[in-house]
């Protein structure tokens, strides 16, 4: 009796394993392409702040109200208060024109001009632009500095991307040159 009780355990062991086998594993690769969504969609929220929870469905038009004797006509009064809006984010048009990788004359002084100024998105735009040659040569060692500086900022990500820069995209020569100037700039001068 207690060889089947034994035989019956490692059945049901050797069964739960083969059912847990074949069950898919599941791995998080990670990819700089992957986590520039404000580069990939436009209606995208940048910095990971989307969130999970589901969007209220729109609300339903209501139905027109006649108008009084005289009025125009309800096509000519939206036509005439819909003026065209800005764009919410100032950097919408410009990361527009970066994904399309055709930036204009001015876009990447102005990118460095908000960096320089602690905008941690223009930060992490001009590291990507840097990192792909999109309006500079490309050159992944200044995207592996932004990436630090952003990191020190707290850009979600900065400090995986930089990781990610230094194992994949730099030569040795380049790592070493990164490092160099990293301990300079973080070693206070003699006194």
């Amino acid at each position: 009796m207690l060889r089947l009780r034994s035989f019956g355990w490692l059945s049901a062991g050797l069964l739960l394993a083969l059912v847990l086998r074949a069950l898919p594993a599941e791995a998080q690769f990670y990819s700089l392409d992957g986590r520039f969504q404000c580069l990939d969609n436009p209606r995208a929220v940048c910095f990971d702040a989307t969130s999970d929870a589901p969007q209220p469905a729109p609300a339903a038009p209501r139905p027109a109200k006649p108008a009084p004797p005289g009025a125009a006509p309800a096509k000519q009064v939206a036509a005439i208060t819909k003026a065209p809006r800005a764009p919410v984010d100032p950097l919408q048009a410009l990361i527009l024109r970066l994904e399309a990788r055709q930036p204009a004359p001015g876009d990447i002084a102005l990118l460095r001009q908000r960096a320089h100024a602690g905008d941690k998105r223009a930060i992490e735009l001009l590291a990507w632009a840097n990192l792909k040659g999109i309006g500079v040569a490309p050159d992944p060692m200044e995207a592996y500095l932004l990436y630090g500086f952003g990191a020190s900022l707290g850009v979600p990500h900065a400090k995986r991307n930089q990781a990610v820069v230094y194992e994949t995209m730099m030569t040795p020569q380049q790592r070493q040159e990164v490092l160099t100037i990293e301990d300079e700039t973080l070693t206070p001068p003699p006194r």
